[in-house]
């Protein structure tokens, strides 16, 4: 059975491969194919003395190893330690040659399992410093009890088997059979629990590609939505602000330098976006050029002043270097959280601060404070923020 469930993990894994090509899974999947050779071939030499069987077989459980813990270091985003590795196997073949030479009974089958138990010991060191979550350190809790078995097995060899160990009771049924069952459970419970694992990332992939937007890597409207809810939760105490942002004329944009050129500016306005959301604030793209950023902890004065940065650096960008601009601009509209609303409520509300910067000329900021509360009221404030009427801004608001 053992060749079977081997197989059918290194064609698991191959599939995963295929999902999301990482070279960790690539490892795995080569582990579980070379195991699967290596039972293979003891089965069909175990009554085999000849060195010329007996290492190339050992050498492929090594090999068996060397690629899983491999794919553990890579998983894991480390830089697999491969020349240690191959030297290790290296000199367990040699010492398990030699004294398959010289016909050393037990002592050799003590070599050959802590070998093995060797390197699979080095792949405990690919948790170091992940172990925070629950699945890795049930994964690496499995990883150790295999590696602790095979230098738990020779020892069970020795206390078993009567006499002296030789080829035709080494090869006994009931302790083969028990061997490798015992082989084929670690092996199974390692490749379920590595199923879970890349499982895990691939659905972390999916989730994160389903909240961000591809163009500019930021969180798209669904991604901001859930986000900025989860705030509004969870800073009720705090002042939060919102800074809605719409790219100006940008149908001009398109229409004089081309679609790819305006992906390229509202890319670079959602870098812009992305540089702000730090201390836990929330950047996304809401659709088309439109964009917010949502700053737990910041009042309304503060959230302008940032507003206003964000205008002055996107004024000033040079989107594609080399290439004819009329300087692209943005309109901007702020608006401070009320206990009890949504943020659906929140967002209306700069929304009619955004579209008041709109009617005032553009390239502007707008406080939804400035907005009339009727209309037949006229605007106390209607001229915009700007550069002269801003004090500098405080470091750790960027």
């Amino acid at each position: 059975m053992n060749p079977l469930v081997f197989g059918l993990f290194s064609v698991g894994f191959l599939c995963i491969y295929n999902m999301r090509p990482t070279r960790s899974a690539l490892a795995i999947s080569l582990s579980y194919a070379v195991g699967a050779l290596s039972f293979i071939a003891d089965l069909i030499f175990q009554d085999s003395t000849l060195l010329i069987t007996r290492v190339p077989i050992a050498g492929l459980y090594a090999i068996t190893i060397v690629f899983l813990v491999g794919g553990l270091f890579l998983h894991y985003k480390k830089a697999a330690p491969w020349k240690l590795l191959v030297g290790l196997t290296v000199v367990h073949l040699c010492v398990y040659g030699y004294l398959m030479a010289i016909e050393a009974d037990w002592i050799r089958s003590f070599s050959a399992n802590v070998g093995c138990g060797i390197l699979s010991a080095i792949g405990l060191l690919a948790f170091r410093g992940n172990l925070d979550r629950t699945l890795d350190r049930v994964m690496a809790a499995i990883f150790a009890i295999t590696s602790l078995q095979c230098f738990i097995r020779p020892v069970a060899i020795a206390l078993w088997v009567d006499g002296p160990l030789t080829q035709a009771n080494h090869s006994e049924t009931t302790f083969i059979f028990t061997m490798h069952f015992v082989v084929g459970a670690c092996a199974v419970t390692t490749g379920m629990c590595l199923l879970v694992v890349f499982s895990r990332a691939i659905f972390n992939d999916l989730r994160d590609s389903s909240v961000t937007d591809v163009l500019t890597g930021i969180n798209n409207r669904r991604g901001f939505d859930e986000a900025g809810s989860l705030v509004l939760q969870n800073g009720a105490a705090q002042p939060v602000s919102l800074i809605l942002a719409d790219l100006d004329h940008f149908k001009s944009v398109n229409d004089n330098y081309g679609h790819a050129f305006g992906d390229g500016v509202i890319a670079s306005f959602g870098a812009l976006m992305g540089d702000y959301a730090r201390f836990g604030r929330v950047a996304g793209r809401l659709g088309g050029e439109e964009f917010g950023l949502l700053l737990p902890g910041v009042p309304l004065s503060m959230a302008a002043e940032l507003a206003e940065s964000i205008r002055r650096r996107f004024a000033a960008a040079n989107i594609q270097p080399g290439e004819p601009r009329d300087g692209f601009t943005a309109s901007f509209g702020v608006a401070q959280y009320k206990k009890g609303e949504s943020l659906s409520q929140l967002m209306t509300r700069a929304d009619q601060a955004l579209y008041r910067s709109k009617d005032c000329g553009r390239d502007r900021v707008t406080c939804d404070t400035e907005i009339p509360e009727t209309a037949a009221e006229p605007a106390r404030n209607p001229r915009p923020v700007t550069s002269a009427t801003v004090r500098k801004l405080p470091v750790k608001y960027g």
